[in-house]
């Protein structure tokens, strides 16, 4: 809800029709009576959640849940619970490219995390990040998306229209005590894009960059939030 439904744990069934699920991807784009198909068998509206004892219910049968965009991050905060209490002081916990730094490294300094610079092509360092009792998680366009006739389609499916984000937001890295939120709010962010993500993001106090496409050049933007934890001038891979 906070994220005006860019966050939607039922959007499974669009994300199989884009071709980015486990099932095998088409040779053509979906059309748009399947698109309106798949909607149709969206919408958290459709699920209900008790909490105790905990419970969900579909009120669609064929209601299809995806975990995928939080279930890493919530594997990464249980293993580093599991470890804080059997006395580990110091670890480094990562699934998925989601992460957890708990303590310190073996320099006796806080984790150095690198945020990739958004390349498909490359593996390069766009910004490094101390991470000291905190989570991590980045979404992006870069790693996962198909290319047909000359235009390039993301992974990332807006659960508001039933297809891929078009806007020029390429990464969203979030920080947070919780990994299993950071990892949601990734995913959020950069289905809302630049300007909507970045404006939700300060306006609840989030940890967030976001790396936007301007042309041939990346531009970065960190809320405030962000900012105090990294320091405006962090180190840098460029």
């Amino acid at each position: 809800a906070a994220s005006g439904d860019a966050f939607d744990v039922t959007v499974g069934p669009l994300v199989n029709l884009w071709g980015f699920g486990p099932e095998v991807k088409a040779d053509e784009l979906p059309a748009p009576d399947q698109i309106d198909a798949a909607l149709a068998r969206t919408g958290q509206d459709k699920l209900q959640v008790r909490l105790a004892p905990p419970a969900l219910r579909k009120q669609q049968p064929d209601l299809y849940l995806d975990l995928s965009a939080i279930a890493k991050g919530y594997g990464v905060d249980r293993v580093s619970a599991l470890l804080a209490e059997a006395g580990v002081a110091n670890a480094l916990v990562e699934i998925g490219g989601e992460l957890y730094g708990h303590g310190h490294n073996g320099r006796d300094a806080p984790w150095r995390i690198a945020v990739e610079k958004p390349d498909p092509l490359a593996r390069r360092v766009f910004r490094v990040v101390p991470l000291l009792d905190r989570g991590m998680a980045t979404s992006g366009d870069y790693r996962n998306f198909f290319e047909l006739d000359g235009r390039l389609y993301s992974h990332t499916i807006d659960p508001t229209t039933g297809r891929p984000v078009t806007h020029g937001l390429a990464s969203v890295t979030v920080l947070g005590e919780s990994t299993a939120r950071a990892d949601a709010w990734a995913t959020a962010l950069l289905v809302l894009g630049p300007e909507r993500g970045f404006i939700l993001a300060q306006g609840l106090g989030l940890a967030a960059l976001l790396i936007e496409r301007d042309g041939d050049a990346l531009v970065a933007r960190s809320t405030e939030a962000f900012d105090a934890v990294v320091g405006e001038a962090g180190p840098s891979g460029e």
